[in-house]
């Protein structure tokens, strides 16, 4: 006869277990192990179709450093020699790791083979679980000086780009889209285009200790490196220059925090797509299938030039 010791214990092991495979799921398909958005370099060396795995140097982190990122280049990188192309940088989000973009790169190289994207280079972005792409405080992981100092100019010297701002976009999902407004903002000389899908901007009282930790706990630094003040500190150098887009679903416990972003948005006079998608949930595929037009002829009119 089981015990209720032994009755509580099988039934928080259940509750834990479907918490981690809800946590899992809730970015979308090719969602990865949790475990790999804890490393630099993806341990899974694996290069799903359409992409390729792609190491960098990181001097932000010190000599002999190495990160990862999944690389896609369209069929025309190949055949056209001369041609250079523009770059989208993708953010993945929080416990995931750069593998979380093969679905969307899968969906934009088969709109590009039919001519109706016209052709870019993706960076699969290989983040650190809810460290929000800021520099840790405790500066071990300066995750924004990676990607700003080290992986941008690698990929500018290393492969066909187009290396201007109107030819460069990030965009992110939940603790990416965290990632691509403070980032596309804060450097609004590197980036044309800015796209946030669910970006989880909630007040930093109401995260867990993991996504404050790297802030120190602090709310002087998480207010310094959000994306809300950086988006005032910026409004004049990204108004009416900058195509935003900003994305969530009405069932999402996220809508009413970005429904005050884009409220923010507009109250600096900064132009920009805001929808709330009907019937979507906290899942990337949700947010660009449901919505009411075309989710990627957003990226015909940002890299049409």
């Amino acid at each position: 006869m089981i015990s209720r010791t032994q009755s509580f214990i099988t039934h928080s092991i259940v509750l834990l277990f479907l918490s981690l495979c809800a946590a899992a799921a809730a970015q979308g398909p090719n969602r990865d192990s949790m475990h790999h958005g804890n490393e630099w370099i993806d341990p899974d060396h694996s290069e799903p179709s359409g992409t390729r795995y792609h190491l960098f140097a990181t001097p932000s982190r010190g000599p002999a450093t190495e990160a990862s990122c999944l690389m896609y280049l369209p069929p025309d990188y190949e055949k056209k020699p001369a041609q250079r192309f523009p770059v989208l940088y993708w953010l993945h989000g929080g416990a995931g790791s750069q593998r979380e973009g093969v679905w969307i790169v899968q969906r934009i190289d088969a709109e590009i083979r039919s001519g109706s994207l016209p052709p870019f280079i993706i960076v699969l972005v290989q983040g650190l679980p809810d460290v929000r792409y800021i520099n840790s405080k405790d500066g071990t992981r300066p995750v924004e000086d990676v990607i700003i100092h080290d992986l941008i100019p690698h990929i500018d010297a290393t492969y066909r780009t187009i290396a201007t701002r109107r030819s460069r976009a990030i965009e992110g999902m939940s603790m990416g889209g965290f990632g691509a407004l403070r980032l596309g903002f804060k450097y609004p000389q590197l980036f044309g285009t800015v796209s946030a899908l669910a970006p989880s901007i909630k007040p930093m009282a109401q995260e867990p200790e993991v996504v404050r930790e790297p802030f120190g706990n602090d709310q002087a630094y998480w207010d310094e490196t959000g994306p809300w003040n950086i988006v005032k500190q910026h409004a004049a150098e990204i108004r009416a220059r900058t195509r935003v887009r900003l994305l969530v679903g009405d069932q999402d416990p996220l809508l009413a925090p970005v429904t005050d972003y884009h409220v923010l948005l507009t109250s600096l006079g900064i132009e920009h797509r805001f929808t709330v998608v009907a019937g979507a949930h906290h899942r990337y595929d949700e947010i660009i299938s449901r919505l009411p037009d075309d989710a990627l002829q957003f990226w015909k009119d940002a890299f049409v030039e």
